[in-house]
């Protein structure tokens, strides 16, 4: 760790005039809040849509460990956000890593600390909605969502609320398409509001299918879930020579059913479809500090061959390495 910063308000981590329009595909209309040199680089940008919905987009790398101590904030309106890459500690103590999603009602009087990872790259795109439109898109599925979830039905405010789950290859590649919009004007507003849709269409279609398959499936103990998590580190500190199904059930001592459901309920993907996702995600990183060629990148996620890791970059991320690590 190059050492650690503390900050007490999240105000200080920005330059104190915004910016507006000075980036490439922004607009006039956008906020872009530049990131203090004495803390990193980067940028963070709202891009104002139709009917209350906007986007921010988090892009920065900070040159030390960020702990953010920001015990009130003002009331916030639901978001659906997507880490691409970097690792931050949430206010619940939860770690988000690059490749997950999640969803927040609120933040007021959440209390407690937030971390950032030093010399990361910190990519990010929240999609912000207003209660209204989140009521009119659950209580058609009120057997589907969790009981925070259902909140903003009741008039609740005050219900901080982080659930993680793994982005597919398709919301992945809707997340792109918002990074690099090729429309100006207000053809960018319309199109990025239907990728803005497309998004939440995309996370509820993921939820509800989660929530089904958990409501068939077995209950998992708490000693499940700690094996569970336990065969998770046993993956990805395996990348070149990872266990078979069989072994990494046997190393846990769990059965391959239960872990094969476990994964599927805790991480919302196969046992070998997470350690895909982290391959690919510890890849981007290292390809966007571009320390490493993409060869060396391939190799140190458990890649023998290059023409391999290629094809299976561009498959989830729809570029190449070669070409994400210049860009």
């Amino acid at each position: 760790m190059a050492g650690i910063l503390l900050i007490k308000n999240i105000d200080e981590m920005f330059e104190e005039a915004p910016s507006n329009g000075n980036l490439d595909h922004s607009s006039e209309n956008d906020t872009v809040l530049k990131y203090s040199k004495s803390i990193g680089k980067g940028y963070w940008q709202r891009i104002f849509l139709q009917d209350g919905i906007s986007i921010d987009i988090q892009n920065n790398q900070f040159f030390k460990h960020i702990i953010l101590e920001d015990p009130e904030v003002e009331e916030k309106s639901p978001e659906i956000g997507f880490r691409l890459s970097g690792n931050r500690k949430l206010y619940t103590g939860e770690v988000m890593q690059g490749g997950q999603n999640f969803l927040r009602l609120s933040d007021v009087g959440r209390g407690g600390k937030t971390e950032w990872a030093g010399n990361q790259r910190h990519l990010k795109v929240d999609i912000n909605l207003t209660p209204e439109i989140w009521v009119t898109l659950i209580q058609q599925h009120l057997q589907y969502l969790s009981p925070h979830q259902q909140l903003p039905l009741f008039g609740a405010k005050n219900a901080p609320y982080y659930e993680l789950r793994t982005t597919t290859s398709v919301m992945q590649s809707v997340l792109y398409q918002i990074l690099n919009c090729p429309y100006r004007d207000f053809v960018r507003k319309i199109y990025l509001q239907s990728k803005a849709l497309e998004l939440v269409a995309l996370w509820l279609a993921q939820e509800l299918e989660y929530r089904q398959v958990s409501q068939s499936t077995v209950n998992l103990s708490p000693d499940d879930i700690e094996r569970i998590y336990y065969a998770k580190d046993i993956l990805i500190t395996n990348l070149h020579h990872p266990p078979t199904l069989l072994e990494l059930g046997q190393q846990v001592a769990i059965n391959q059913q239960k872990l094969k459901q476990g994964f599927r309920q805790i991480f919302g993907t196969t046992v070998f479809g997470y350690l895909h996702n982290h391959r690919m995600e510890q890849a981007k990183q290292m390809l966007a500090e571009q320390k490493l060629t993409v060869a060396q990148v391939a190799h140190a996620v458990g890649y023998s061959h290059l023409s391999h890791f290629a094809a299976a970059f561009r498959k989830k991320f729809e570029v190449n390495p070669s070409a994400y690590r210049q860009k």
